[in-house]
C-alpha cells in the first residue's frame, strides 16, 4: 500500500533537516593557524589593494592622458583601501579570538 504520512509531516521532516544542515554549515571557519599566516594575509590584503588600484590609476593616466595624476590618486585609493581591509581582517580576528578576562595583565615599564 501507499504511504500514508500525510504531506505536513513530510514537510516538516524536511524543514528540521534543512535546519539541521544549515547549523552544522552555520560554523565559523577556523582561525588562521599561526601568527604568521594572519601576518601574510594583512600584508597580501594591504599589497594587493595598492596594486588594483595604482594599475587602474595608470591605466586611466594611459587613456586619458593625465598623468601622474590617475596614479596618484590611485596609490592614495589604494592605500587607504588597503588599510580598511587590514581593518577589517583584524577584527574579524580579535571576534573569533577573543581574549580571555582571566589573562593576567602585563605590568608596563614604567611600572616598577
Amino acid at each position: 500500500m501507499a504511504d500514508k504520512t500525510p504531506p505536513e509531516d513530510a514537510l516538516d521532516n524536511l524543514r528540521r533537516r534543512v535546519d539541521a544542515a544549515r547549523a552544522e554549515s552555520a560554523q565559523p571557519s577556523p582561525p588562521p593557524q599561526s601568527p604568521a599566516s594572519l601576518a601574510f594575509r594583512f600584508g597580501g590584503e594591504f599589497g594587493a589593494a595598492i596594486i588594483v588600484s595604482a594599475l587602474l590609476g595608470y591605466g586611466a593616466d594611459h587613456f586619458l592622458h593625465t598623468a601622474p595624476w590617475g596614479l596618484i590618486i590611485g596609490l592614495g585609493l589604494g592605500f587607504a583601501a588597503g588599510v580598511v581591509n587590514v581593518v577589517r581582517v583584524a577584527q574579524t580576528y580579535s571576534r573569533a579570538n577573543p581574549v580571555d578576562p582571566n589573562t593576567p595583565s602585563v605590568p608596563d615599564d614604567d611600572q616598577e
